[in-house]
């Protein structure tokens, strides 16, 4: 089987090293998450930050007027905590980013801010994002969870015998990654035809082969989660038989897309077809919910919160619409539906949340679990008659 030599192995690799460090690049992997879900703040503020980005948003003084509302609500959030100065400081350390350039691309922007941490975290995303600021000891995650569960990391690939072209997607932003040329056909004027029809289909097999073995690098180093392909007809069957087991795996749909079309005439085509991917993605892990019930699945709010009690949550299913109210047991730390009054386990004070369901995401990320925040309206529809939450479970 033909594979990619050391040398193009390495060129690919760096490349995508170059890529996915640059400023520009957006990719969100669920490490980031769970990193910025670890950061607490002793007494200290930290400004969680998220702005709108859009190309009406960069005209003039657009997104300047949008950031003077946001310091204004950031300013009220402190009350008389003493920390009005410490947040202005941290809304003044943003806005002097900003003015220095804003990002290049995307449609969305998410920063946390502490200086007495040494936090300073800029985000672009793919989407726009609400224009919201939160001051807390805690970093605010859930629209950045929020953004990488509805636009996950897919991996697109054109497979030519001329060339092949690699894409990272987040739903709304495409970027190419990597081109793979074909080999050239170089014969002698002796050759037959049918001879020289071998050789063509010779170098169509291994170009298939060349090109999987760099769909199986580009989607493991990009963490992909699904991979979609628009392949050449007379080169799909090797090239799927030469892809790995988790490439393999990860292989979600085919469309129709033309080898030298434009970055934005790939996003066109694809955006669809990523969508019909997640939706029913949702529907399978509903599917599977019901499957594992009641030994490795659990549904309902109480029975949920009792397994992420537990750190038993393997996938945990929310409806994201949902907001929940709740509290915090203040010797436990266990999650619980009421409101006030004391925990009967421990007998602990109940600290009451506004958003339940944003703390079962927390400690989602916490344990390592992944988030499955359901959108679609059959998968909603489907998760109804389960219980505005669900989960898969670990043992």
């Amino acid at each position: 089987m033909s594979s990619l030599s050391p040398h193009d192995r390495d060129t690919l690799l760096a490349e995508l090293r170059t890529r996915t460090t640059s400023p520009g690049f957006h990719f969100l992997a669920l490490e980031h998450l769970q990193r910025l879900n670890t950061i607490e703040s002793d007494g200290a503020p930290i400004v969680s930050l998220f702005m709108e980005l859009t190309p009406e948003m960069r005209v003039g003084d657009a997104w300047e007027i949008a950031f003077k509302d946001l310091k204004a609500r950031a300013l009220s959030h402190t009350g008389s905590n003493g920390h009005t100065r410490a947040v202005e400081a941290e809304i003044g350390r943003i806005e002097d980013s900003l003015r220095g350039g804003l990002p290049r691309t995307g449609r969305g922007l998410a920063v946390y801010a502490c200086r007495d941490l040494g936090l300073f975290e800029q985000f672009g995303v793919a989407t726009a994002l609400p224009n919201e600021v939160y001051v807390d000891r805690r970093v605010y995650v859930r629209p950045l969870a929020r953004v990488r569960d509805e636009h996950d990391r897919f991996v697109i690939a054109l497979v030519s015998a001329h060339k092949t072209r690699f894409f990272f997607s987040q739903i709304g932003l495409v970027e190419e990654v990597y081109a793979l040329d074909g080999q050239e056909l170089f014969v002698t004027d002796f050759a037959s035809k049918d001879q020289r029809q071998d050789m063509k289909a010779e170098l169509k097999k291994a170009q298939a082969q060349r090109s999987a073995h760099a769909l199986g690098l580009i989607a493991r180093t990009l963490d992909a989660r699904h991979v979609i392909c628009a392949c050449a007809a007379d080169m799909e069957s090797a090239f799927t038989d030469a892809l790995d087991q988790p490439t393999r795996e990860k292989l979600a749909a085919s469309f129709a897309c033309e080898i030298n079309a434009t970055v934005a005439e790939v996003a066109e085509k694809a955006e669809p077809v990523q969508r019909e991917v997640e939706a029913r993605e949702e529907m399978e892990t509903i599917a599977k919910v019901r499957e594992l019930i009641p030994t490795r699945a659990v549904t309902g709010l109480d029975a949920t919160l009792d397994m992420l009690n537990q750190q038993r949550v393997m996938t945990l299913l929310v409806n994201d619409d949902l907001r929940i109210p709740g509290g915090i047991d203040t010797t436990s730390g266990m999650l619980t539906t009421q409101t006030d009054g004391t925990y009967e386990a421990t007998g602990g004070r109940i600290l009451p949340q506004d958003d339940l369901f944003e703390l079962m995401l927390e400690r989602a990320l916490e344990q390592g679990a992944s988030l499955e925040l359901v959108r679609s309206e059959a998968a909603r529809a489907a998760l109804q008659t389960l219980g505005p939450t669900a989960a898969l479970l670990r043992y």
